[in-house]
């Protein structure tokens, strides 16, 4: 009997955690924006296509925060037949409040005029909805892989089990920058790999140039500690959504003793007590 207790408590938060990770109509709507942004760049080409989609204020991480679409007016606009650069979302989620939301999925860039091969990566990009109900871009940065990015079939919300629904919200922005600059307060005091043990998700994704993404915390802590060199990061800004359950945040990092400097995305999510967790990490470059 105890055992079929058991078995029917096992099923039911099973099916409660599936529940809560499931694709609702609002991400699907955002995603199938990607889809259509993507698409556009069949017609248009890269440049036209991403200052239609792309948000007014959008800014790229060069690394600190430029005015993306002002970088986007001072190229060529380049048909896709010479530059294809194909891409679409696989996972991502969306606040509760439903005004921000982020993607991730593989893109393949292929110089065709120069007849070369095909270049990999993994896209990360932050939305926003406006007043008009239009998603549009507000970050978009990417890693570079050395083959084709696997994902799981079809198009999934990242896994994360329960989320923040509390109503006290008001200070969510500033407990999202205060976990930032916390972790990077323990990036400059010791080892990146204890520096991240406590604030990645189970499900973390970390995206580093020239590699396919580490996936899973337990995967993460290992390569942290295993290849990651000594890291120095600062905090430029982030967002936290209305509802007060999923942020962004950016910077600049340096590797080690060399001096350059160059840009990182985090993604967070919070956990029903209130805690800020990692749910994807891009540091380019």
């Amino acid at each position: 009997m105890r055992r079929t207790i058991a078995a029917v408590i096992g099923l039911a938060l099973t099916i409660t955690l599936a529940a809560q990770d499931a694709v609702t109509p609002e991400l699907e709507a955002l995603a199938n924006t990607e889809r259509a942004f993507a698409q556009t760049a069949t017609r248009k080409g890269i440049r036209d296509a991403f200052l239609e989609f792309f948000a007014d204020d959008a800014i790229a991480l060069v690394p600190d925060a430029v005015s993306a679409k002002d970088g986007l007016r001072s190229r060529p606009s380049i048909p896709f037949a010479e530059h294809e650069l194909l891409w679409e979302p696989r996972t991502g989620d969306i606040a509760a409040s439903g005004e921000l939301g982020w993607l991730t999925g593989p893109s393949t860039f292929t110089n065709k005029k120069a007849n070369s091969g095909p270049a990999y990566g993994n896209y990360l990009s932050v939305w926003r909805k406006g007043t008009d109900g239009t998603w549009k871009v507000f970050i978009d940065i990417g890693s570079s892989t050395p083959a084709a990015v696997p994902f799981a079939p079809g198009f999934t919300r990242f896994g994360f089990g329960p989320r923040y629904s509390d109503k006290q919200f008001e200070a969510a922005g500033t407990t999202l920058l205060e976990a930032d600059r916390a972790l990077n307060a323990k990036l400059a005091a010791g080892p990146s790999g204890a520096a991240y043990a406590a604030v990645m998700s189970p499900n973390v994704r970390l995206h580093r140039d020239g590699m396919v993404a580490v996936l899973g915390r337990e995967a993460a802590s290992e390569w942290l500690n295993a290849k990651s060199p000594s890291l120095t990061a600062s905090t430029a800004t982030g967002e936290a959504a209305r509802s007060g359950d999923l942020g962004y945040t950016y910077g600049t990092y340096q590797k080690g003793d060399d001096a350059k400097k160059r840009p990182y995305l985090r993604i967070w999510s919070r956990t029903p007590a209130g805690e800020w967790q990692i749910v994807a990490e891009v540091m380019a470059g």
